[in-house]
Parts: C-alpha cells; structure tokens; sequence
C-alpha cells in the first residue's frame, strides 16, 4: 500500500471517527439536557427542606432558606406538577453547591424579589398587577413599594388560578391589616352586575390579570360606558335637573343609573321591589333639550326584560340577574369562565364575526319575544335566534335603517363588502380602545379609514368631479354620499346609513318624494328647485360626461331578513394541542450528520478508485 493511500484512509478514519465522537457528545448533550429538564430535586430538597438558617441581607432583613416541601408539593408549581426547583431557579453556576453569594445588586428583600422575578415569572407569565397602578406608588409611605408577583402569589406556595380567591386574602392582609379577609375576598373578585348573573361568566375585571392592555383601552370605549351608576359617578349626568322644562317630570333624586351619552341620555330609577324603569324623558344633547319619552306608559316597560340585554354582560333571563353593567367582554368573546381556569385549554371566542355586532346593532325579536337575542352567544349563527324586524316604523322603502341601532341590518344588505369575506366590522372600527376620533371607535379619520382600501379615490376632484367647485369651499367626508345620515337617534338624521349602497334619487322618486326615501344628493342639496327629479338627472348627466369616475348608485333592494351566515365554531371548546415530539432537533440533527458521513465515505471511494487507477498506469 502506497504512502499516499495510507494518509488518505488515516484521514478518512479520523474524519468518521470525529464525526462519531460528535454524534455521541451530541446524543449525550441531548440526555443531560432532559434529565435536567425535568430536573432532580433531591439534592435541593435534602438541604432545604428542613433548613432552618437564614442570609441576613445588607438591609438587615433575613432571608429564610426553609422551604415548606409540603406546600410546594400541593402548589401549582410543585414537584407533583412536572417542575423542579430548576425550572425556576435557572443558572449552573448560581444554584450549584456551594452557592455562589449574592450579587451586590441585592440589598434588600424587594431586590431579591425582583431579580427573582425578572429571571423566573415573566418568563412564563404575562407581567401584570392588577389593583396596583404604578400611579399608586405616590400614595406609599416612605420606603413601601407596590407589590410583585410574589407578594401576592406566594413563593413556594403557589395558588392555583380557581384557588386564588381563597388563598390570596392572607397575603393582602400583609399591606392591607386594616381589611378583613372576607372584603379581601370581595376585591379578588369583585362583582359589577345584580345577583349571580349567567352561568360561565367571570366578568372583564377577570381579564384585567392577563390582558392589562386590552382591559385599560376598552375601558375607553363606548362598550364600557353606557351604563353608569349616578352614586358612583355624579358627573354622568349630563342632563339638565334644573330645567323648567314641561317634559321633565321627576329629579335628579329618583336617577339610578343613566343610559348613553352621545346622542341622548336616558335615566334609570330603580324601584324598592328591585325592578328598574327607564323614566319619561331623555336629554337630546345636540338641542340640550328634554324630550319626552314613553310618559304615559313607563312604568309598564321594566329595563331589563325589555332593553337590558345590550347592556349588561353575562344576563340570565331566568332571574334577570346580570354579571355585571355595560357591554363586557364576555358579550364579544362569550362566557369565559372555564377559559380564566383553564386557559392552555378553553379559549375565548376569537373571530372578527360580524354577527357578534348585530346582535345588538339590529332590531328585531327573540323566539320568546324579547327585543334582544336572548339565547345568542358568540360562535352561534344570529338569525337562529333572532328574527330581524321588516317594519316600516323601523326601515325604509329600501330596507335601510330608520331608526338607530340597526347598523348591521344595514350592512348585511348586500354591498360589495360584505361579499368579498375580507371586511369587517372590526376593519374599520377599534373594539379595544376609544378609536381616533368622534364617538365611532374608527382607527382614523373617517376619509383616511376609507381610503386605507380606496387610495384611488383620494384626489376627490377626480372620483367626483361633478363637485369640483363645491370642494373649494367646504371639506367633503366619503361619508356624506356613502354614509349619509338617514337614521334617527335623538334629532332627524344623526346617525349614518351603514349600507355602503350610496341611496339613490331614484328611490325618492319611486316611494313619494325625500320625506318618504331620503337619498344620498338631496341630504345636501335641499334649495328651491333641487328635487329627486333634479338629482336623478344631474347624475344621468355625470355618467355620461364621467363614465370612468362615476360611483354606483344603490338599487334600494326589497327589505328582508339577510341570509343565514355560515355557522362558525362554537366558543368554549378544548382547543386541539399538537403534541412536539421531544428531542425533534435532536432526530434531525442525526439525519444531517449521518448524510454528512455518506458524502464524506463517497468522497473517499472515488479518491481511492482514482487513486488505484493512477498506480495502475
């Protein structure tokens, strides 16, 4: 054998037998690595369970190195529930024994704690602290601080999420020792609604703990203030008490709760038997002026059989107990009791489903004959449990909406939109904040949310150039032809069409003049002589003139009940969990390196057949 073929094989050998080597320390690595993921205790349980020294820290405060093994057992967090106690104190070097000595960083219990934290809690945890607004810290004595996860959840005694109610109350008592456990117990859980309210619901304050950002903006929203307790909050009142006004015929004494506040303001009493009633006026806020509203037959309409169910959350209409006033999350996301408890497994409603909308923003009946979806909860199919009124009082000629609260019923009348599958309520409209500006919730301006889909449009003289002097001397909204103000609310149009479907002249004509079909052009063009008839031929004249530039008209369709949407899945069901074989890099890793030895033996043979036939000339 040649000298040249021997080194070849040699570094053939040594190349397979690093490669091997690597694959053993790899495999190795790999066992080490899982042992230490579900992690051995007895070393840690050996010296602490029945350690009863103690650091003294900087600040003079002790550090107990005791650890309760059989709380920690039982804990949420304990042996018993697959961690150990390296899963929260990380860090080879730190925990080995001898333990390294503290950083000079920690001085004082609370530092410990914190560093604590930062290293375990939030790395598992949503960071929260509900109760606890950093702009509390002012109001500490000298020297306090605001509490962390561990001063409320305990150290080695960790609640579970059902169990906290009861085990938390102790710890508050360490800030809060003038506090009875029992009022403690009734923070922890606070109760917003009348009695029991619906089976499955926790209230949105029980969001607050993982979904601080979500909970603060939509207590901004509309959604969040419908109702208020005048005792609470005197300043909701914007109704004038001192009035002379005929219509106003109670005071401010008999006002419970008040009702609105954008259009009008209704006002609640509530009676010694526990009924409530809405009383027989409301504020008009854009006159500033008293209105009567049903004065002769007020006290035979109890609020919550009648209107109630658009505004409280988690109603039971077997008792007409509520979870708690105002619309919730648990109206968008459905009873999400079982979700607070189980949260890896039970999911909230989730779905940008317009259905969820209209379930209030419509009108209509319930097969029990309540004016609200008494039995819908979102996830089901909304026309399985509401019947959308056809009424003329309600609608007009076209189908679209008269009165307010009807906004989906517009929508679902068949623009273009709603065909397309990719456009939502929620598209336009911010359901977890005040929104940009007015009182709609819009992400932006009412232009600018348009023109998020329709930049085309937004040199306005070319997309209407019929108003091309009328643009120099007033701001046009897409609102004013797409949106245009036909529904009633607390004056004559003041709050916009939601069908897209830019009402035509045409219908104006056919059903008896404005008065009978209001449209699009005749909204703003009320002068002597600026007729239907007149409309209707300007815009004959602008689609010739214009045929590229022109907007579609609506066709003022029959008014029916929109087609059944697609069911969508039901709320509160186990969310499938995909199952991550463990090691998976591991397997792929092997394929590589094994591939990697193929080529490399491959490479070999074909150097020693060249290297046999170069000899062999």
């Amino acid at each position: 054998m040649s000298v040249d073929r021997r080194k070849s094989l040699f570094v053939l050998f040594i190349v397979l037998g690093l490669l091997a080597a690597g694959i053993s320390a790899v495999t190795f690595g790999a066992q080490v690595a899982a042992a230490q993921e579900t992690g051995d205790d007895t070393a840690c349980r050996g010296c602490h369970g029945d350690n009863q020294r103690s650091i003294t820290l900087p600040s003079g405060e002790e550090l107990p190195l005791l650890v309760p093994l059989d709380a920690f057992d039982a804990s949420v967090h304990g042996h018993n529930n697959e961690l150990s106690c390296t899963s929260c104190h990380t860090g080879k070097a730190r925990y080995r024994y001898p333990h390294e000595p503290l950083p000079e960083s920690i001085q004082t219990a609370a530092d410990y704690a914190d560093a604590a934290i930062a290293a375990t809690c939030t790395s598992c945890h949503y960071a929260h602290n509900p109760f606890h607004d950093e702009v509390d810290a002012a109001t500490l004595d000298e020297g306090a601080a605001l509490p962390n996860c561990l001063s409320c959840h305990g150290v080695h005694d960790v609640a579970a999420v059902e169990d906290i109610r009861d085990a938390m109350p102790e710890r508050c008592t360490a800030c809060h020792g003038e506090e009875t456990a029992e009022w403690l117990r009734t923070v922890l859980e606070p109760h917003q609604g009348l009695g029991a309210g619906a089976e499955g619901y926790a209230g949105s304050v029980r969001c607050l703990g993982c979904h601080e950002d979500r909970y603060e903006g939509w207590l901004q929203t509309r959604h969040a203030q419908s109702v208020q307790h005048v005792a609470d909050n005197p300043d909701a009142v914007i109704g004038d008490f001192t009035s002379s006004d005929a219509a106003l015929t109670f005071g401010l004494e008999d006002v419970a709760l008040t009702v609105g506040a954008v259009h009008q303001q209704k006002y609640i009493t509530q009676t010694e038997d526990g009924n409530f009633y809405v009383l027989p006026a409301q504020w008009n806020v854009a006159t500033e002026e008293w209105v009567p509203y049903q004065p002769n037959d007020w006290q035979e309409h109890e609020w919550r059989q009648n209107c109630s169910g658009c505004h409280v959350t988690g109603l039971d209409t077997e008792t007409w107990e509520f979870t708690e006033f105002n619309i919730g999350c648990e109206d968008c996301h459905g009873p999400s009791l079982a979700h607070a408890q189980n949260p890896e497994e039970v999911k909230p409603y989730a779905v940008a489903d317009d259905q969820v909308c209209g379930a209030c923003h419509s009108r209509g009946s319930a097969p029990d004959g309540h004016p609200f979806p008494t039995t819908y909860q979102p996830g089901d199919t909304l026309t399985d449990h509401f019947t959308f009124t056809t009424s003329d009082e309600y609608l007009w000629p076209d189908g679209s909406a008269k009165i307010h609260n009807q906004q989906y019923m517009d929508w679902t009348l068949g623009n273009t939109m709603t065909a397309s599958g990719d456009v939502f309520c929620s598209s336009c409209h911010d359901l977890h904040s005040a929104g940009a500006e007015g009182t709609a919730q819009l992400y932006d301006s009412i232009n600018e949310t348009c023109l998020q889909c329709h930049n085309d449009q937004r040199k306005l003289v070319e997309h209407m150039p019929y108003h091309e002097a009328a643009s120099r001397t007033r701001d046009f909204s897409c609102a004013d032809c797409h949106m245009p103000k036909m529904a009633t609310s607390a004056v004559e149009f003041d709050v916009r069409s939601h069908t897209f479907l830019q009402p035509n002249p045409q219908g104006s004509i056919e059903h008896g003049g404005v008065d009978e079909m209001p449209n699009s052009c005749n909204l703003c063009h009320t002068d002597m002589g600026e007729s239907p008839e007149w409309a209707a031929q300007t815009i004959a004249y602008a689609k010739q003139s214009w045929p590229d530039r022109t907007a579609e008209f609506g066709p003022g369709p029959t008014p029916t009940s929109p087609p059944a949407p697609t069911p969508l899945p039901s709320v509160g069901e186990p969310v499938e969990r995909l199952e991550v074989p463990a090691g998976g890099w591991l397997r792929n890793l092997f394929f590589v390196v094994i591939g990697l030895i193929a080529l490399v033996f491959v490479a070999a043979v074909v150097h020693y057949v060249r290297t046999r036939r170069e000899q062999n000339v």
